[in-house]
Formats: C-alpha cells, structure tokens, sequence
C-alpha cells in the first residue's frame, strides 16, 4: 500500500511540475490602468437659508432677515480666491446690486415685475432722496461667514478665500431697510436680487 500511495505521490507531483511548466510558456500580457485627478473646486448652494421674507408696509423693514449659503469643496492644496457678487434687474439689464453707503455694505433689489430705470438704480446706491428710487429697495450685509473674506469696494464684491476640503460660505442679510431707499411710491410686488459666489473675477 505504501507502495502505491508514493507512487501515486510522485505521479500526481509530475503532472504538477508538468501543468506549471506549460503555463510558463503560454504567452501573456498585461494592462495597467491609470486615471488622473486634476484640481477641482464645486459650488453649490445650500437649500435650508431663507431667501424669502416679506416688507412691511409701513417702515419698509423685513419681517425677518434673509440668509444664503453655498457649499465648496476643493480638492487643492492651497487657497482659492472665489467672489461673492450680486445683481439686480433694471431697464438696463443685470446690474451689480453691492455697494457701500457710510462704510456698511447694502444689497439692492429690485421690482420684477415693475423693471426700475438704471437711473432709479443708480439713485438708491448714491444715497438720493428715497422718492427718487422707485421700484429699487436696499437692505445691509451683515456678515459673511465660513471663510475668509473682505469687501473690494472698487468692484462692488467680496473676495472670500476658501481651504482645501469643505467649506460652507453663509451671507447674512439684515431687515433693516436702507433708509434713502424706501418710499411710499415703490410699486407694490417680488423684489429679487440674485446672489452668487464663482471662481472668476467678472
């Protein structure tokens, strides 16, 4: 018996030896396969601010302050500068909606419905009597949060610089009426002022 098991042994070892000699000589090939990741940044807004508040009738103040949020994901290894702008419709076309009245930062908005002058535009950021600004109301930034920031008063924007990683940029805006800009001849309707946050400087 002993016999046969060692003899069974050494068979079964030889077609072993046999079956990876064959296999070393089959030819064979093989593939590497290799991605690239470039630099990316991703901006998206967040759903939960309140971009919708209503206006008093009499002072012209929100019945709460509206907030907006963008979240940006950025693989670089360093800073990247994005600029946070906003604008607003008028006879003109999109104008930009920031400007600066006694060192505060106020965003303009606008009637939709009821498209204002460039000029009734243009009266409201220089500060003119609040009569002569309809169909245009201007409420205060209070703050920019989440990333390093600073008003760029020459271009009307902010330059927020974000991290590698996520980062959430929040704009907060006060419900406090720019005084020189309301008055009982502002036509009655949506006042809009769109608000975005992008890599170029435009």
């Amino acid at each position: 018996m002993n016999f046969i098991r060692n003899t069974l042994c050494v068979f079964m070892l030889l077609i072993a030896c046999t079956l990876s000699s064959i296999a070393e000589q089959l030819p064979t090939a093989s593939a590497n396969f290799s991605i690239t990741l470039p630099d990316f940044i991703s901006i998206t807004p967040m759903t939960s601010p309140v971009l919708t508040a209503h206006i008093t009738d009499k002072t012209g103040n929100l019945y709460a302050p509206l907030s907006a949020g963008f979240r940006v994901i950025s693989n670089r290894s360093g800073k990247t500068t994005l600029y946070l702008k906003a604008n607003a419709i008028t006879d003109s076309g999109y104008e930009e909606a920031m400007f600066t009245q006694g060192n505060r930062v106020y965003i303009a908005f606008t009637n939709v419905a009821k498209i204002p002058s460039h000029s009734s535009f243009i009266n409201c950021k220089t500060g003119a009597i609040p009569k002569s600004s309809p169909g245009v109301v201007a409420y205060p930034v209070l703050s920019v949060t989440g990333a390093e920031n600073k008003y760029l008063k020459s271009k009307n924007k902010y330059e927020v610089t974000v991290n590698n990683g996520t980062s959430y940029v929040n704009v907060n805006i006060g419900s406090n009426v720019l005084n020189s800009s309301f008055a009982s001849n502002d036509p009655r309707g949506f006042y809009q002022a769109v608000l975005s946050l992008t890599e170029v400087d435009m």
